[in-house]
């Protein structure tokens, strides 16, 4: 097992530099594929294991059925990003947007980003943890900047000047921690270890832990993306390469959540539930509030969908909150099915936005009748990420809504409804006039769709169906264990 972690992190890099070495295209395109089915493979093989024998510690890194919920998002997105970076960046070069120099690069970063968001997974320290989610930070923002216009380069300054902030409190928050820590375990101890923190945790100090609570929420809420630390996602995710924002909205954002909620497992052991619910549902309800009137009235259709992102944090938060095992379970299925299923829409808005030659909404028209499947896939998936059944995310938020209402928040839970009728609205007027409006009087840009790129979005879809119907078993085990494990710690 420590081979297969050790290999998790070590083919991405090695991947990343021999791209940057790379004198052609086709090898280029051919050592993305293959480096991303082995470090997508060996993501597998890991969540196999942990099926089998449970948590596993080899060194500094650890992973357990929390850590597989997070490694099913990164291997599936892990390999549909590289499959669509394919085709998408060739279409790029070959329309002159980037260079062959600019191609090596983002190949490059690409990969760096996949190491530093497997490292935040499967390390044991949370303080190693919070150094993984700044690298996420540093890789990704290369990758937002990588036009190097004046629009993206405002949004990775504002990414990093955010999310820096956000992820210094989070620093802050670790070293309470760490201080309480100190104080309970005396002179031997294995400083920030999560394992150590959980089991000595029952003699922290509550008000440290409290304070510490609040500091790390804050700030890895910034990187996920909860309102009002979110002032950052929208321009990241309209501004960086489709299949980027693909990986910024499915996987990073989740990402940041995991630290949330590696935090909350040992925070909960010493402060008193009813605090920490009412931070987490209240952090979770206003994201959602804050979308609405920006899905309402939005007119770019990447930050339309950069806004369901932070509808979507919110309602994973709330299922932390209300921190039922149902509750949780639904969150947990939650950032698997919008993961998928969001990075699936980011790359069709990178195809669209590159045969309409427009991310504007309103001269995006007539998609179903200039382009079938695509257009097909299309709403197909807008009406899986707005809940609508049988999709897969119709059953993780049905589970939250209920979890709510079963724990006797029904007037929380009549007004989330409320909210969630309002976003689904909105998407789905913008996003039926997208698919069935007339056809622009414009001409629109002839462009075929790459094989790779159709296959990671046919990849994408077809999981977003299958877990509507059916969860496999194995799926279930792995999110019914990890719930236990943040509901009770065990």
């Amino acid at each position: 097992m420590g081979e297969l972690l050790c290999l998790a992190l070590l083919v991405p890099i090695l991947t990343g530099l021999l791209s940057m070495f790379q004198t052609t295209t086709f090898g280029m395109k051919l050592i993305n594929i293959i480096g991303s089915g082995l470090t997508s493979g060996t993501l597998v093989g890991i969540i196999y294991k942990i099926i089998v024998a449970g948590a596993v510690q080899y060194k500094m890194l650890y992973v357990d059925q929390l850590s597989a919920v997070l490694l099913i998002v990164v291997a599936v997105l892990t390999f549909t990003s590289s499959l669509f970076s394919v085709s998408y960046m060739e279409k790029e070069l070959a329309h002159g947007h980037i260079t062959f120099k600019m191609l090596r690069r983002y190949y490059g970063l690409l990969n760096l980003f996949f190491f530093t968001m497997i490292s935040v997974v499967v390390v044991e320290n949370l303080g190693l943890m919070w150094v993984a989610v700044e690298a996420t930070t540093l890789a990704s923002a290369l990758l937002v900047a990588f036009y190097f216009n004046h629009s993206a380069l405002e949004a990775a300054w504002k990414y990093v000047m955010v999310c820096t902030v956000g992820i210094c409190l989070a620093l802050l928050g670790t070293i309470f921690l760490y201080y309480a820590q100190v104080n309970a375990a005396g002179p031997h101890f294995q400083a920030l270890s999560w394992l150590a923190l959980k089991e000595s945790s029952p003699r922290f100090d509550p008000a440290i832990v409290k304070l510490s609570f609040i500091f790390i929420l804050i700030g890895y809420g910034t990187k996920a993306g909860l309102a009002p630390m979110h002032t950052w996602l929208p321009d990241a995710h309209s501004q960086a390469p489709s299949p980027v924002s693909g990986l910024l909205s499915g996987a990073l954002l989740s990402c940041a959540i995991y630290g949330i909620v590696r935090n909350l497992i040992i925070v909960q052991a010493v402060v008193n539930q009813e605090f920490l619910q009412y931070l987490l549902i209240g952090f979770g309800m206003f994201s959602i509030v804050i979308a609405l009137p920006f899905v309402l009235v939005q007119h770019d259709v990447k930050r339309l969908l950069a806004y369901s992102s932070v509808e979507h944090m919110g309602i994973i938060m709330l299922g932390f909150g209300v921190g039922t095992s149902a509750g949780v379970y639904g969150a947990l299925l939650h950032i698997i099915n919008h993961g998928i299923a969001k990075s699936a829409l980011f790359y069709m808005a990178g195809i669209i936005t590159q045969k309409y030659q427009t991310r504007q909404i309103a001269r995006i028209r007539g998609l179903i009748s200039i382009t079938p499947l695509l257009g097909s896939m299309f709403i197909i998936t807008i009406l899986a990420i707005t809940g609508t059944p049988p999709f897969g995310i119709f059953i993780s938020k049905f589970m939250i809504v209920g979890a709510v209402f079963a724990s006797g928040r029904v007037m929380l839970g009549a007004c989330m409804l409320l909210l969630l009728a309002g976003i689904f609205a909105g998407m789905l007027y913008y996003c039926l006039g997208m698919t069935f409006g007339s056809k622009p009087k414009h001409p629109v840009t002839p462009l075929t769709i790459g094989k790779p790129a159709m296959l990671a979005m046919m990849v994408s879809v077809v999981l977003i169906v299958i877990t509507g119907v059916y969860i496999p078993a194995w799926l279930n085990e792995i999110l019914y264990q990890a719930s236990s494990i943040v509901v009770g710690g065990s």
